[in-house]
């Protein structure tokens, strides 16, 4: 029954049209803090000095730490509301999203208390020096100022795009990257108080964005709910083992940028550590399609495997890398083309042209085989594979950087630094692999074996289709009663099933269908159970919830909505939620 994702049917594909809908939003999401440093960046290369631009790229691990921070919340509340909505459960959805802000105020306002008292310790330890020290400390502070609205915007970001309000987030995005420029060319031309101000600016600009999706939170109350006596230590818990890669990722990529920052500064000096100032300032700004395809892969995935979907599991990894590879391919083009560009447009001349254009070009390179990295990394943590999680990100962010900067720079000088980003990916990869080819006790042949579902992910004793005209709906009826005849269901339960799924999906394809010029499909998933018929249809029409009309009788038209009633009646259970704007309907037997 199952059958492979064909080019043909890539852009029909309710999932695909799912991913590219949210991927944009996430993009821009995750981008927020880097939008900043780009902004920042322009700023303090074009009007301040050159030890400014310095302590930009020192700081970087700084707010590298504070984002795994958040990460490791935003991360882990994303997936287990992910599993929570596939199982239409929507008052934990409400739960983890009360805890996930709970969580990130407190830390916040402990990490702001600590690091502004702590600057000069934390600007020592970045490996500030006499010439450096004073900016770095400055910008510290004023970026410390808000790390509250940092550490909470993620996770409000997740629930959004999880409520299908992708466009307001990016509206917020927007308005917040706009209000950050706005506040840096008041500070260069009015207050004059130099990289302080630019670090304060963006943490005005946080704070701006935080009160706008509180506002708006507190005009849709049906979207998501907060309470502070939802508060549970399981929950915590559960949300800190899930989020923990992301988490633990964030805080080595900190590590790693310390390190390097280093020995690039032994082997080259400052125009080793500007080149890759500019690098993390720009550079982050295509990562963020790297790491929003991660993460938007982890949000769709946690569903799927809420809804104990594997054939959705292995149709999103093809999606995620065949886009995920366009837009890498297309970053490595535009830093051969533009790099030089890029790096006097942060205010780069002479020698530093030269060098961060070739560190450019080196690191766009990366971003192939890390396309392929997070789609795999995404799946394994929303199938809470935590430990092959953590040790891919060991050898990516510590181990194979230290060779190479330890190692491979006594050999090749430089070029050792600048081409580790690329190697630690290979080396990642190579470890999914080889770890594959243990857990099968074979070589690895197929995407199959790479991602190794469990049986309960198998296609074994399910029934998978795809329905895109009222044609379809009355012979899939009929091969859904044989599939639950075939699976030791009663004759009783087998009709009814069918019968059900007849009423349902005919009611779709007849009024959902035509309410729009959009192509519409339904996903169909029936499964047998523990001697039970689970079947679950999903459709990009307008929302609609038929347990909203189950119990509606019309006395001048009795037949209105009369076969929702008697799919009510025939099931043990009905359930209904929207899932990043596509209904869901759930149905037990």
């Amino acid at each position: 029954m199952y059958h492979n994702l064909s080019m043909k049917s890539f852009m029909s594909n309710n999932i695909t049209r799912m991913f590219i809908k949210l991927w944009p939003v996430q993009f821009f999401v995750v981008i927020a803090s880097s939008l900043s440093g780009i902004i920042n960046g322009l700023v303090i290369g074009n009007y301040l000095s050159f030890e400014a631009m310095s302590a930009l790229g020192l700081v970087t691990p700084v707010i590298g730490f504070l984002s795994a921070l958040a990460s490791i919340v935003s991360g882990g509340a994303g997936i287990l509301c992910g599993k929570f909505m596939g199982k239409g459960d929507s008052d934990k959805v409400d739960q983890v999203f009360s805890i996930s802000m709970i969580i990130n105020f407190v830390c916040g306002l402990v990490l702001t208390f600590l690091i502004i008292i702590f600057a000069q310790p934390i600007a020592l330890y970045l490996k500030a020096d006499a010439n450096t020290i004073q900016a770095t400390v400055q910008y510290i502070r004023g970026m410390a100022i808000g790390i509250v609205p940092m550490l909470m915007m993620p996770s409000m970001m997740i629930f959004l795009q999880m409520s299908d309000q992708s466009y307001f987030s990016l509206a917020t995005i927007i308005i917040m990257s706009v209000i950050n420029a706005i506040l840096n060319t008041f500070n260069i031309h009015l207050l004059k108080w130099g990289i302080f101000g630019i670090g304060l600016a963006t943490s005005l600009s946080r704070y701006f964005a935080i009160a706008i999706i509180i506002g708006f939170l507190l005009v849709k109350r049906n979207l998501v709910k907060f309470n502070i006596k939802y508060f549970d230590l399981n929950i915590v818990k559960d949300i800190l083992i899930m989020g923990s890669p992301a988490s633990l990722a964030g805080i080595l990529y900190s590590m790693r940028n310390v390190f390097i920052n280093s020995y690039a500064f032994d082997l080259q000096g400052d125009v080793a550590l500007n080149a890759l100032a500019i690098m993390t300032s720009f550079g982050g700004f295509f990562d963020g399609f790297n790491i929003a395809l991660g993460s938007t892969l982890t949000m769709l995935a946690s569903v799927f495997v809420g809804e104990r979907d594997g054939k959705s599991i292995k149709e999103l990894t093809i999606i995620s890398c065949v886009v995920g590879e366009f837009f890498a391919v297309l970053k490595v083009i535009s830093m051969y083309l533009f790099g030089d560009d890029i790096s006097i447009l942060y205010g780069a001349s002479n020698n530093l042209i030269d060098v961060s254009y070739e560190l450019l070009r080196y690191y766009s390179w990366s971003s192939v085989p890390n396309m392929i990295t997070v789609t795999i990394i995404g799946i394994y943590q929303s199938l809470g594979r935590i430990s092959l999680c953590n040790i891919m990100y060991l050898f990516n962010c510590i181990l194979t950087p230290l060779f190479c900067c330890t190692v491979l720079a006594e050999i090749f000088n430089i070029q050792a630094i600048w081409s580790l980003y690329y190697l630690a990916e290979i080396v990642t990869l190579t470890i999914v692999f080889i770890n594959s080819c243990i857990k099968k006790k074979a070589l690895s042949k197929n995407l199959d074996d790479i991602l190794y579902l469990d049986s309960i992910y198998s296609t074994e004793n399910k029934y998978l289709k795809t329905i895109n005209d009222i044609s379809e709906v009355i012979n899939v009826s009929k091969e859904v009663e044989d599939f639950c005849l075939k699976n030791n269901i009663d004759s009783r339960r087998a009709m009814f099933t069918g019968l059900c799924l007849e009423e349902m999906a005919g009611n779709i394809v007849e009024h959902g269908f035509i309410k729009d010029n959009k192509k519409h499909s339904i996903d169909l998933f029936t499964c047998v159970e523990n001697d039970e018929v689970l079947m679950r249809l999903r459709d990009n029409c307008v929302p609609f919830d038929p347990n909203s009309r189950k119990q509606i009788v019309n006395p001048e038209d009795p037949a209105k909505n009369i076969g929702i009633r008697m799919v009510s009646k025939i099931a043990k259970e009905m359930n209904y939620h929207s899932n990043f704007g596509f209904n869901v309907l759930a149905i037990r037997l």
